[in-house]
Formats: structure tokens, sequence, C-alpha cells
């Protein structure tokens, strides 16, 4: 059985590489340069072949992609149960950016809250990303950690928030702050 899989992998493999070099010629001698035209139509057929493969290496891509996007902030980032949260002091106000609070905040900020934080939300100054300030993201967390629907997730956050993240924040120097755009 293991020796079918291989075989019928590598008749496969075999036969998109013929049909892809096959078309890759005759586009190529319909006019020099078309041969990628060739390979972007076979690809159709290597989706076929390989439908498990192209997920994984999709995922792949995606997992790269993050763990790139994550690396740069290594070292100069907070982390709450293991999602990255940046904080930027600006004029003595911090300011945390909206992209990395909506992968925390349960339930999700919908948009009559923003609206209802009024200068507490906006363009962080100096950076080009929308952001809550300190006293904005206190004001979403007290909805959900005060009164009848409380979440105890919300509440380790805004204790982690309160002893350990904004404290150290604010205490650092302004010239310890990477504040790169």
């Amino acid at each position: 059985m293991e020796e079918n899989h291989a075989l019928r992998f590598f008749a496969k493999n075999v036969f998109s590489v013929g049909i892809s070099y096959l078309g890759w010629k005759l586009f190529e001698k319909i006019g020099s340069g078309y041969g990628p035209i060739g390979l972007m139509l076979t690809s159709m057929i290597w989706v076929r072949l390989f439908p498990r493969d192209i997920l994984n290496l999709f995922s792949f891509i995606k997992n790269q992609a993050q763990y790139a996007a994550v690396f740069r902030w290594h070292g100069k980032y907070y982390s709450f149960d293991g999602r990255q949260i940046r904080f930027y002091l600006v004029e003595n106000i911090v300011w945390i950016p909206f992209a990395d609070i909506e992968r925390i905040v349960e339930p999700k900020v919908v948009k009559h809250e923003l609206t209802m934080l009024a200068q507490q939300y906006g363009k962080i100054p100096e950076h080009s990303m929308q952001g809550v300030t300190e006293e904005g993201l206190m004001r979403l967390l007290k909805t959900r950690t005060e009164g009848g629907h409380t979440n105890y997730k919300m509440i380790r956050f805004k204790r982690w928030l309160l002893t350990s993240a904004l404290e150290n924040v604010k205490r650092l120097p302004k010239s310890a702050i990477n504040n790169v755009r």
C-alpha cells in the first residue's frame, strides 16, 4: 500500500513537470517571453493533482509571514497569553495599536464603543496606525470586567495591564522607547 502511494506521487510529479514543460515551450513558440503564461495555465492541473500539498504550502507561507511580522517586535513588545501588544508613549500618553487590542479583547469591540471613546481613539500621534489611549482601553475593559457580563480573561488582562505593562512603559526613559514608524 505504501509503495502504491509513493509510485502514484512520483507519477503525479513526473506528469506535472512534463505538462508544465510542454506548456512553457508551447507558449514560448507563440512568442518570446510568453512561457510563464503556459505555467499559469498548467498550474490548474497542479491544483487538481496536489490539493493537500498546496494547502500545506499556503499554511507554511502564512505561518512564515506571521513569524516575520512578529520577529521585528522581538524585545520591543509586551506579551499577554502569547499575544504581542505594542505600547507607544507619546507626550506622556500611552497609546496601544487597535490591531493589537482586537486580538485580545473579548467580546470584540463594536463600532459604537469606538465612537463613545471620542478623543481616546484615533490615529496614534507620530505613527500611521489607529490606536486607543490607556484611558480608552480602561473604559473598554470596564464594560467587560464589571457588572453581570464579566469575563475572567479580561479581568486577568486588566490586572496585567495595571500591574505590569503600563507601569513599565511609563517608567522607561524616552530614549529607551523605540517609536519607529
